[in-house]
């Protein structure tokens, strides 16, 4: 071999082990709110069966990782987030048996679970809390206790401080609970059935960690931690000011600590979490894969310390979208994200949640396209909210016949659009468990199957190029065109694609030349949205003049290929 050849596969050899190949920092993430999936049982509610019935759908869409929302035992009064027993299977959903085979039937699939493991808090109905409340040890401190500030004129116990209970910030009720056996107060940031649990106690701390062993060994693959901001409160329980202002810190507006949220003793407890992962995997012979993604709120310059070897947060700057940008104000925006990310962790990218919305709460169906096109194309691991590949509605239904009457998300976790039958092929029974949405007939699975300019069918264009090294490890580099044409560029060895979005609502003339160097006069179309008028195969000219007008529609995308 000659002395070129051997330098040149050193290189690649060497380029290719320096790029970071763990999954979860490059994988295509759909939530299943599993209540709304998918009812295999006829009973109105998705389940765990559901679920397995619908895997090879989620293959075929380009998904490699599936978050489920809980599934355990709960006494429902928050969805599922106030849970009884960590090791069980909610019997609405399914059973261990069920569990076990969705497992089995994602490994065939090569699809990699991720569990929302909740333990910022648990049912008041737990055995823990019920032994907390007896002083049962080691149970006694698994929970936040507070004796009273003292008493009022009637002798009624007055709470430790004013903190308030983030689920009715509108009409500010206390954080506190009076527990009149115990004759102490317990704290709860969210439902009043959700006590918060102490974890600054050790033996606590082994109980979760246990809990997280027996998910790993059934084959978890990683963990959504939920509402990681609100995990340690300053023990002294010092009142807060201004409700509004702690409001502002709490949705990432403004920099600052809180006393019960973002406490700084947050960060050593998550990387304690994250370290037994890792010593989890090595006991157990695993590659280094196992992966926390922490539901983590706040303004950037306290996320970032939320980052480490393996774990990050979820990135919900563009949920936090409530207005049109043009191309520099959008490529600032995600700047911002991106300069924060530590040298070495990962990114991703959500547009909703079942706590955050859907982006047509904000935005309207063409810009849906352009958001889907900005969380799959760029670096990082891209988190899909059920229907959003399929741009589904939501729909304000009645007030009577909301189940989460305190917080309100009802509207936007509506049953998933199978198809055109009764109940949207959601469930056989006579109604789902929240009215489904009135357009379900038109707007759904497989209508947009057979249309070929479909949300559904440009998204599977953006998911299969996802697959490609060069959107999984290619560098990036964004270009403003013009004040509503954004541009970047993916690339990776020889490999180079630009993606190009027109963020504005009128057609625009695009002349890449005149932001972007060394560009060829034409390149071929790898993806373009369904309104874009493009089609894939196509050639797109990188130069605009009289005889040559590029347009880009109105609120349209193309992914260009150099090759």
């Amino acid at each position: 071999m000659k002395f070129v050849q051997i330098v040149t596969l050193w290189i690649l050899i060497s380029n290719s082990w320096a790029v970071d190949r763990r999954w979860w920092k490059h994988a295509t993430m759909y939530e299943v709110f599993l209540k709304s999936f998918k009812d295999s049982n006829g009973d109105g509610v998705g389940d765990i069966r559901g679920i397995i019935s619908k895997l090879d759908y989620l293959v075929d869409i380009g998904i490699d990782t599936i978050w489920v929302t809980p599934y355990f035992p709960s006494s429902m009064a928050d969805g599922g987030y106030d849970i009884t027993d960590f090791y069980g299977i909610d019997p609405t959903y399914g059973t261990t048996e069920d569990f076990d085979e969705l497992l089995k039937e994602m490994k065939k699939r090569d699809l990699n679970f991720v569990m929302d493991l909740v333990i910022n808090h648990s049912s008041d109905e737990h055995e823990w809390f019920q032994k907390s409340i007896k002083k049962v040890a080691p149970y006694t401190d698994y929970y936040v206790w507070a004796d009273p500030k003292g008493y009022d004129q009637n002798g009624i116990p007055i709470p430790p401080c004013n903190w308030v209970s983030i689920f009715d910030t509108t009409r500010p009720t206390s954080g506190w609970t009076w527990n009149a056996e115990r004759k102490q107060f317990y704290f709860h940031q969210f439902g009043v059935k959700q006590p918060d649990f102490n974890l600054r106690n050790e033996d606590l701390k082994n109980d979760l960690k246990a809990v997280m062993k027996f998910w790993l060994d059934k084959g978890v693959a990683a963990f959504r931690v939920d509402a990681v901001p609100f995990f340690m409160e300053d023990p002294l329980f010092p009142d807060e000011g201004d409700t509004q202002e702690w409001l502002k810190v709490a949705l990432g507006l403004q920099e600052g600590f809180s006393a019960r949220l973002n406490h700084p003793d947050t960060v050593p407890f998550l990387n304690e979490l994250a370290l037994y992962l890792r010593q989890y995997d090595r006991k157990n012979k695993k590659p280094l894969e196992s992966a926390i993604i922490a539901e983590a709120y706040g303004h950037v310059n306290i996320l970032k310390r939320y980052f480490g070897p393996s774990h990050s947060p979820i990135n919900f700057r563009l949920t936090m979208l409530r207005k049109y940008l043009d191309a520099k104000q959008l490529i600032d925006h995600l700047n911002l994200w991106l300069k924060t990310i530590p040298k070495g962790a990962a990114s991703n990218w959500a547009l909703g949640n079942h706590d955050q919305g859907r982006i047509f709460q904000r935005f309207n169906k063409e810009y849906n396209n352009i958001l889907l096109t900005l969380v799959t194309m760029l670096p990082g691991t891209s988190v899909i909210y059920y229907g959003e590949e399929i741009s589904q509605e939501i729909f304000d239904f009645a007030p009577e016949k909301e189940k989460d009457r305190f917080v309100h998300r009802d509207h936007f976790r509506l049953p998933m659009q199978w198809d055109d039958s009764l109940n949207a092929g959601f469930t056989s029974a006579e109604k789902p468990w929240v009215p489904l949405h009135p357009g379900y007939w038109k707007l759904n699975v497989e209508a947009q199957k057979q249309q070929k300019d479909s949300t559904l069918n440009f998204f599977k264009e953006l998911t299969s190029l996802r697959k490609i090294e060069t959107f999984k490890y290619g560098g990036l580099k964004f270009y403003t065109i013009s004040k509503w044409i954004l541009a970047f560029t993916r690339t990776y060895r020889q490999s180079k694609y630009l993606v190009v979005l027109n963020l504005g609502m009128d057609s625009n003339i695009v002349d890449l030349h005149s932001g972007i160097d060394d560009l060829p006069a034409t390149l071929t179309v790898a993806a373009a949205s369904p309104n874009s008028g493009y089609k894939k195969g196509q050639k797109f000219s990188t130069i605009s003049n009289q005889q040559n007008a590029q347009l880009m529609r109105p609120e349209s995308s193309v992914v260009l290929t150099f090759e």
